[in-house]
């Protein structure tokens, strides 16, 4: 399981080790996870977009990519797929602090707001540093603004229908 952290500097814990910062093969590499953590399944064209690079970089930085996060693995064995032209992290084989966020949150509203508490105090304690802090790109600017929005219209309390 790798365990991938975007709270705070992007981290993927697996194994016993830990990676962070330039083990992942350099900025792009790093990117490209952030954004495949972050979207789910992208098409290499989308990437490509994302970071202003040709599509043969996107191929090139992903296989960096996968050689980092599973250096002993075969290619059709390791966490990252690319498969007719989109790339995915498999999401059996991953778990992304962004994914339990959200999961709080839709806790959260399901139920009354003195229940929500627990799993929002969960969200904003994961939250509790920004997103990909470290990270300058316009991409990780609009993600950080989007889950910063989610936490503030969860904790903001609804109007009792």
């Amino acid at each position: 399981m790798h365990d991938i952290q975007l709270f705070g500097r992007l981290e993927v814990r697996t194994r016993g080790i830990r990676l962070s910062g330039d083990d992942f093969g350099g900025v792009r590499p790093r990117h490209l996870l952030a954004l495949l953590a972050l979207r789910g399944e992208l098409s290499l064209v989308e990437l490509a977009d994302t970071l202003g690079v040709p599509t043969a970089t996107v191929k090139h930085d992903l296989g960096i990519l996968r050689e980092r996060l599973e250096p002993e693995a075969r290619r059709r064995d390791t966490v990252l797929s690319v498969h007719r032209g989109r790339a995915r992290l498999l999401p059996e084989r991953t778990h992304v602090d962004t994914t339990t966020f959200d999961e709080l949150i839709a806790i959260a509203s399901e139920r009354t707001p003195v229940r929500a508490v627990r799993p929002l105090a969960a969200a904003a304690f994961l939250a509790s540093r920004p997103l990909l802090e470290d990270e300058d790109a316009p991409w990780a600017a609009e993600a950080r603004a989007e889950y910063r929005a989610k936490l503030i219209m969860a904790s903001t309390p609804q109007p009792i229908r």
